[in-house]
């Protein structure tokens, strides 16, 4: 708006003055509440950063657990995949352990190897006993305190195979 300044119109230079500043702080006001409300502010900048920076290291640790998970299938995928072989080979070596341990390898070894030869019924020789064997135990009738505890000392010694 141009201003023309006149003398003889004063009360004209006045209203213009007062809109201007009239005009001027509502600019003002709405400039301070438009930064207010979608400018950002220090306070609220270093909210939203720590905001973000808390997320993305939840999404960091959720990756690198569902990495972790996935290497853990597949070392465990390995390890049973080397059981079912283990399994396997243990089964072949009983196989062949029982094989080796058949009678019929086992008397020919004896035969072949160590020069050993079946019984016939005239090398057996069989002994007649009269009197059954028995053993009787003598109990001791002065038993102290003192050998009561060795003998049982000595029973747990023999119960634990020491």
């Amino acid at each position: 708006m141009a201003n023309v300044h006149s003398l003889d119109n004063l009360a004209l230079d006045l209203t213009e003055q007062e809109e201007q500043a009239v005009s001027e702080p509502k600019i003002e006001h709405n400039v301070t509440a438009a930064a207010a409300s979608g400018g950002v502010s220090k306070r609220s900048a270093a909210g939203w950063s720590l905001l973000i920076t808390v997320a993305l290291a939840l999404l960091a640790s959720l990756i690198f657990g569902k990495v972790e998970i996935s290497s853990l299938y597949t070392q465990r995928a390995e390890l049973e995949s080397e059981l079912t072989q283990l399994e396997n080979e243990n089964v072949s070596l009983q196989s062949e352990l029982a094989e080796r341990m058949n009678m019929t390898k086992v008397e020919e070894y004896a035969k072949n190897n160590l020069g050993l030869q079946k019984l016939d019924k005239s090398q057996i020789e069989y002994v007649e006993v009269d009197t059954p064997s028995v053993v009787e135990v003598k109990q001791e009738d002065s038993d102290d305190v003192f050998v009561k505890i060795k003998h049982w000392v000595d029973s747990a010694k023999e119960y634990l195979g020491l």
